[in-house]
């Protein structure tokens, strides 16, 4: 929510597709670039942090089909989620990396440093970070599938029966 209480990521984002839309069909391709504000972005999913309780956090990572011992402390379980979370600058960073492995052997620093340089002004481009944005969103697509596909512990499944009424 804005400072003002009265728009949120979900208005913007029905007005922001709307708007896209609009200059699409009147012009063609375009880039638009946003500032940070609250509004124009949300978590798609709460991913657990010091102050979530362990057990959210053991549910976390059995959402996400990460295994993991029961005799692991919070501590432990958060290092889990970190190494497993969606981290989409570290597609940014491979590009990069590459380009950086690429050009072979370096004399000293400078030349990394004007590499590294190079590699974010020519190669991290519109269609690299869409390419990015898109994969993060067919993971995040697949996370919710999985989330809804999942029996929780204890609900009832019309697979097994307590009863001998099938027999």
């Amino acid at each position: 929510m804005d400072y003002h209480g009265n728009f949120n990521a979900e208005i913007f984002e029905d007005l922001f597709s709307t708007l896209c839309e609009t200059l699409h069909e009147k012009y063609g391709p375009v880039n638009i670039h946003m500032d940070g504000a609250s509004y124009h972005k949300r978590r798609v999913e709460n991913i657990p942090t010091s102050s979530t309780k362990k057990q959210e956090i053991v549910e976390w990572l059995t959402a996400h089909n990460i295994s993991f011992s029961n005799e692991l402390r919070k501590p432990e379980l958060l290092e889990l989620v970190q190494m497993h979370k969606e981290k989409p600058i570290e597609g940014v960073w491979a590009v990069v990396k590459g380009e950086v492995a690429r050009s072979g052997p370096h004399p000293n620093l400078l030349s990394i440093r004007n590499t590294l340089l190079d590699a974010f002004k020519n190669k991290i481009n519109s269609k690299v970070i869409l390419g990015l944005w898109r994969k993060t969103l067919k993971n995040a697509k697949a996370y919710f599938e999985a989330d809804e596909n999942a029996n929780l512990i204890g609900e009832e499944s019309d697979d097994y029966s307590d009863t001998d009424d099938d027999v």
